[in-house]
């Protein structure tokens, strides 16, 4: 009697337990890299027009971020909402008809082609219309002439193979009230024609606004509230578009680190409740000179003093090794984050190479003392161009990624029990043990 009470108590206890774990596992939803593909596609598609900060199309990103974390079930972090607002200065749409011309005693004498003969560069507006002649300061250099008048100072440049279709990050603060893109031609046609007494009249159809703009941020919630957060940032904002109508649409920069968030979260929220809180933040304004990352660093100082923050910020271009990127005031400290990286690469031979930059997110984090690293793939060869599209976008180059990321949120925020309920092998063993237990009993009866 007593046997058989105990061979039907390890008979229950295995197959509840059994049960209880196949349950488990199949409520946890794994990352899947087309999904991210998927995503990236979508915020970088004409729906979205380029997201530039302080645009009706970023505050759409942010309302798509924010319903990714609700149907997760992410909390809301510090007051209740998803949303962290903050003011800043963005680069906004005149609707208005560009123009370069050519003056002589009032009259145009030549009007060039914008698009072709010139285009701005969004790196600042304050000022979008100017008249200027021999009268005023020209300084001709090379590839550029600095033009300063009594009421503005702005740059023509001459790019790289003529080509206008870069677009430079916006910042507000810039030297310069208006910086425009100019072929060599036209260069020497402006030079020329100050050299013969004429006026130049140019305009470009943007200005600089004052707008409240967010970032998104959800909490997975752990269960030590005295511990230090693991941080997941990226940046959704880019650059909008041209006034041509070019599409700045961002796919690699940073669709991809958004995207990568997104899944990211959205597959930790089906799994065990981590030992930490992890925060989920999505960063706006990055390309107005990491705003959005300063803002949300200087704001929560003291709740992220000793985190460790992993920004995603062009990640999915395949052929290049994974760049762990710290900022220049972390070049000559010890980083815990960036060694646990670095071991992790070597243990499952992926390439990378570390660095050390204020180019993205991370050097907020950094500036402040906290342990901050961006992964990314360091592939320059569309950024801030119409032509960084999904079609360059790699699953196997997010997988990369992934496999690292995944390794050390594992290691860092959960511990081996958790990790051991979601191991297969445990589920094989059990099952294993009670196909014998079930047995027992049938090959018992064979023998008798």
């Amino acid at each position: 009697m007593r046997k058989k009470l105990i061979y039907l108590l390890s008979l229950s206890v295995t197959f509840i337990l059994l049960f209880f774990l196949i349950l488990l596992n199949c409520s946890y939803s794994s990352f899947d890299s087309s999904n991210v593909k998927d995503t990236i596609d979508v915020l970088s598609s004409e729906t979205f027009n380029g997201r530039l900060a302080g645009s009706t199309e970023n505050t759409m990103v942010a309302d798509f971020i924010e319903n990714k974390f609700k149907e997760s079930n992410l909390k809301t972090y510090g007051d209740g909402s998803y949303k962290k607002d903050f003011n800043t200065i963005c680069p906004v749409s005149t609707d208005t008809t560009p123009y370069l011309k050519i003056m002589s005693n009032g009259k145009v004498e030549e009007e060039l082609q914008y698009g072709v003969d010139f285009k701005e560069d969004m790196i600042n507006f304050r000022g979008n219309t100017f008249t200027f002649s021999n009268k005023d300061k020209i300084s001709s250099f090379y590839l550029s002439i600095e033009v300063t008048t009594s009421e503005n100072k702005f740059l023509f440049f001459v790019p790289n193979g003529n080509e206008l279709y870069f677009r430079s990050s916006f910042m507000s603060d810039f030297p310069y009230d208006a910086v425009i893109m100019v072929t060599e031609n036209t260069k020497n046609k402006i030079l020329n024609s100050l050299n013969e007494g004429k006026e130049i009249s140019v305009h470009v159809p943007f200005e600089a606004e004052s707008k409240t703009i967010s970032n998104v941020v959800g909490v997975i919630e752990g269960t030590d509230k005295e511990a230090a957060p693991l941080v997941i940032t990226a940046h959704f904002d880019h650059l909008g578009k041209d006034g041509l109508g070019n599409i700045y649409g961002g796919a690699l920069d940073n669709a991809s680190g958004t995207s990568f968030m997104l899944e990211l979260q959205r597959s930790l929220s089906t799994f065990a409740k981590p030992n930490r809180d992890i925060i989920f933040v999505a960063l706006n304004a990055e390309e107005f000179g990491l705003l959005g990352s300063k803002q949300f660093a200087e704001d929560n100082i003291f709740n992220l003093k000793n985190s460790e923050v992993i920004n995603f910020d062009m990640v999915g271009s395949a052929g290049f090794p994974i760049t762990f990127m710290q900022g220049v005031d972390f070049k000559d400290k010890d980083s815990e984050l960036l060694k646990s990286l670095e071991e992790l690469c070597k243990k499952n031979n992926t390439s990378y190479e570390v660095v050390y930059q204020d180019s993205s997110d991370h050097a907020s984090f950094n500036k402040l003392g906290i342990d901050s690293v961006s992964f990314c793939h360091s592939d320059l060869s569309k950024i801030h161009t119409p032509y960084d599209t999904t079609t360059y976008i790699s699953t196997d180059a997010i997988d990369s990624v992934y496999e690292i990321v995944n390794q050390k949120i594992m290691n860092s925020c959960y511990n081996n029990f958790t990790l051991l309920l979601y191991n297969k092998l445990l589920i094989l063993v059990l099952s294993i043990i009670l196909g014998v237990l079930v047995g027992y009993p049938l090959l018992k009866k064979k023998v008798k």
